[in-house]
């Protein structure tokens, strides 16, 4: 009975007394529980940060989307992504291209706009002033074996037969100018998309068709590859392809393969500029593009245009000098006729480089941004010496100069009867106006002449006595916008310009 009552006795402690380790569990749970609230954020933060080793792990699919960067610039209209989360597709940016043809006595000789008449045309010994100057080595010399060359390729026979017919010729010449509505996509992207349009059950659309709703519902029919320095982690398949695909399609507008696409989009460029300038409506032919669309279209075919023109040093070499030599060939050929010893003659050579110089104006503007602007601004004292052509910031230097070519461009054009850019293909009637005066001849002096300059341009004005602003106005504002835009784009371009610097850019030029 003893035993009994003593293992009745110790019953009640198994159940009443837990083990130790199970006290300490519950401490430990009571002692959590109760903790400050300053403890449950360190511990909520501990394992957010995943420092405690227990803590569950973040998945992979949100670390990578708290690690992508976000993206900056163009889009793709398809997948919404650009060059920072897709480095290797190439973008291209959906436009329209058409086709204009423009007579020689509007504006249209290939020979004279392209500088090709320039070249050829430039005395074949300068004069004795200049011999022997830096402007006879820097601008001269280059220029004249830029000519050299041009005259062996079927572009210089051209302008010479040109220069017999003076430019009149009965056949017009064919040219394209694209606008945009700024919207971009990928190449492959397009690629499906075009395949997904053509196999749909129940509406199969066109390539460009479903394209232009893509793009805004603004009509399309060219893609305009987005290649530059940046594209290196691009296949080269996919560039080559892409370029092909453009150059097709051109070839389909144009009705013909282009002899070069460097100079095909150069004057794309200047056809572009001039419609700008004009004030024409750019959304005319698509239904769509602003005005900050297409400058940015400017840049961005100035980009493709330093691309081809690598090509060309190396496939054809005469059509590249041609290009980087003509903004030197315009100045030599301005220096050449302010010198007294050959400007003062007035025979046929003098007076077919006086109309070279001004048709090719605008384009050796454009090519003096494009090849002679993209070095270092020179310190104050080295811009401001007028002994040594410099051969960086060609523009900044010298931009007088191409403002006088295009100011004689604007008189040609005036007493030519041309007030648009070419390009309109239906406007409305317009009342006959008379048609004003040229005043090519303004600026015929040198700078340097003092007051004789002076007095030979007095003498100009009071032969034209009944010459008045309102008159010269509708003609000369066009040039000088154009010039205007010339030189803010100097400032701004570069070939290996970001998305984000030609937006910046685009905007500022259409303020």
């Amino acid at each position: 009975s003893n035993q009994a009552d003593a293992n009745q006795t110790a019953k009640p402690s198994t159940f009443h007394e837990p083990p130790s380790g199970v006290m300490a569990i519950a401490a430990s749970l009571s002692h959590e529980s109760l903790g400050s609230p300053s403890d449950k954020a360190k511990n909520k933060r501990s394992k957010r940060k995943g420092s405690s080793p227990n803590s569950p792990a973040v998945p992979s699919w949100l670390a990578e989307m708290e690690a992508m960067e976000d993206e900056q610039g163009l889009t793709c209209a398809v997948c919404q992504e650009g060059r920072t989360l897709q480095p290797t597709q190439l973008l291209g940016l959906y436009g329209f291209t058409k086709k204009v043809s423009i007579s020689g006595i509007r504006g249209g000789s290939r020979g004279f706009i392209d500088g090709t008449v320039l070249l050829v045309s430039l005395p074949s010994r300068i004069p004795e002033s200049l011999s022997g100057t830096l402007i006879d080595e820097e601008w001269y010399q280059p220029a004249k074996k830029a000519a050299d060359a041009l005259r062996r390729t079927p572009s210089g026979a051209a302008a010479l037969a040109e220069i017999s017919s003076n430019g009149h010729g009965t056949r017009p010449a064919h040219y394209v100018t694209t606008v945009t509505a700024g919207n971009a996509i990928h190449c492959e992207c397009h690629a499906r998309a075009r395949s997904a349009d053509r196999s749909h059950p129940k509406a199969p659309k066109s390539e460009w068709e479903g394209a232009s709703l893509r793009n805004s519902r603004v009509t399309c029919n060219v893609i305009l590859p987005l290649v530059s320095s940046k594209s290196s982690s691009i296949p080269l398949v996919s560039i080559e392809n892409a370029l092909a695909d453009h150059q097709s399609v051109v070839s389909s507008i144009l009705g013909s393969r282009p002899k070069s696409m460097m100079w095909t989009l150069l004057h794309d460029t200047r056809l572009l500029l001039l419609r700008m300038a004009y004030g024409e409506p750019l959304n005319a032919d698509c239904g769509g593009g602003s005005l900050t669309s297409n400058s940015g279209l400017i840049f961005r075919t100035l980009c493709l245009v330093d691309m081809y023109t690598g090509d060309a040093d190396h496939d054809s070499p005469e059509l590249a000098q041609h290009a980087r030599q003509l903004s030197v060939g315009f100045l030599s050929a301005m220096e050449v006729l302010i010198s007294t010893s050959y400007g003062a003659a007035e025979d046929e050579d003098v007076n077919i480089l006086k109309k070279a110089i001004l048709h090719a104006a605008p384009m050796a503007s454009i090519c003096c941004i494009l090849y002679d602007n993209n070095g270092s601004m020179l310190d104050e004292n080295q811009m401001n010496t007028e002994t040594k052509p410099s051969a960086l910031r060609l523009w900044e230097k010298y931009k007088e100069r191409f403002l006088r070519g295009l100011i004689q461009c604007a008189g040609n054009r005036s007493s030519n009867g041309v007030d648009d850019s070419g390009c309109l293909t239906a406007r409305a009637k317009r009342a006959k106006r008379p048609r004003p005066p040229s005043f090519v001849e303004w600026e015929t002096g040198n700078d340097d002449e003092g007051d004789n300059s002076a007095k030979r341009r007095l003498a100009l004005f009071a032969k034209r006595n009944n010459l008045r602003l309102e008159q010269i106005a509708p003609s000369l504002r066009p040039m000088l916008t154009l010039y205007a835009m010339l030189d803010h784009i100097s400032s701004s371009f570069n070939p290996d310009m970001e998305d984000t610097a030609i937006d910046a850019a685009s905007e500022k030029l259409t303020d």
